[in-house]
């Protein structure tokens, strides 16, 4: 099944689902897997998208949706941005928006999280400038029946989107070229974010101070690769829990406090940066080391190349 047959799917079966048992419904499992697949397949192949559907927790949605995440800014609907088919309650259409992560500005802002999501998605506006024309809606309505639904706060979050009615849902070539192309303005907005990143913090104890502008963006991609918390179990997980370079394990010195204490390094030299896709494969793209060789190797010739990296500079 295609992106049209799953949309119109979900549009006219779900107010009708919603009032049944949710446990196992064949809808939620839909949403959860079918739609979710082809959401996939129209997105195109790109080891550093996840694709996640949800028809609520538990309990039916009052909108479900299905998201597309950068493992490099989020892995989850609860923070950062992403692109994501909402549907309105009222089942009347759907929008395909650029969207915020609600759960993590509700704790953070409390009473004030719609004002803060409106307020960082006109900022995201500005960043990403004329590149949103192909997805005209600035302010979305998703139908809340209640202001402290999470529609409600989609509402708020949504930073540029396209609005699809049920009745005149484009065609699966339209659908597919509309999803790319907000892949591509996801990619846009992520890029510029880095950029801003370097233009408006300081130099990091590891970062060379005389590194270009543009390296030093290829610098910030680096450590976010790095710091994927998810990306980062994974490669302690294969690669253990001493230092590659200097063999320390943090167990062995501080005991419990330093269990499975280590950090996660790129292997990839910064000019491998330049392009959307980025190897994310926890053994032959990742090492371990301790802080202290992670901060030298940074500073090093031999990002990608630990042995060369030992013999050189290594003097334990």
């Amino acid at each position: 099944m295609g992106l049209r047959d799953g949309f119109e799917r979900v549009l006219t079966e779900y107010p009708i689902a919603s009032q049944e048992v949710f446990t196992q419904h064949t809808l939620a499992n839909f949403i959860r897997g079918g739609l979710r697949d082809a959401v996939a397949i129209a997105a195109g192949k790109d080891e550093r998208l996840l694709f996640k559907g949800s028809a609520g927790q538990g309990n039916w949605a009052r909108g479900p949706w299905v998201a597309v995440f950068d493992k490099l800014v989020t892995a989850s609907a609860q923070s950062g941005y992403y692109p994501v088919y909402l549907f309105r309650e009222d089942m009347t259409g759907l929008y395909l928006s650029l969207n915020q992560g609600m759960t993590e500005a509700k704790k953070l802002y409390k009473s004030d999280a719609k004002t803060a999501l409106k307020s960082r998605a006109a900022n995201y506006r500005a960043m990403l400038g004329k590149e949103i024309s192909g997805y005209p809606e600035i302010s979305i309505d998703l139908r809340p029946s209640d202001p402290t639904n999470d529609t409600a706060f989609y509402e708020a979050g949504n930073i540029c989107a396209k609005f699809y009615a049920l009745g005149n849902l484009p065609n699966e070539v339209q659908l597919s070229r509309d999803l790319t192309n907000m892949v591509q303005l996801y990619d846009v907005l992520f890029k510029g974010e880095t950029n801003s990143e370097v233009s408006n913090t300081t130099v990091e104890g590891d970062e060379p101070p005389e590194m270009a502008y543009e390296d030093a963006t290829r610098f910030r991609m680096h450590k976010r690769i790095e710091r994927n918390a998810g990306l980062a179990k994974a490669v302690k997980k294969h690669h253990g829990y001493c230092c590659q370079v200097c063999n320390t394990n943090f167990e062995a010195l501080y005991g419990v406090i330093g269990k499975e204490y280590i950090e996660a390094h790129h292997l990839k030299p910064l000019a491998s940066l330049k392009g959307k896709k980025v190897a994310m494969d926890p053994a032959m793209d990742f090492a371990v080391l301790c802080a202290n060789c992670h901060r030298m190797i940074h500073r090093s010739g031999f990002v990608d190349d630990i042995n060369q990296f030992k013999k050189e500079h290594y003097r334990g």
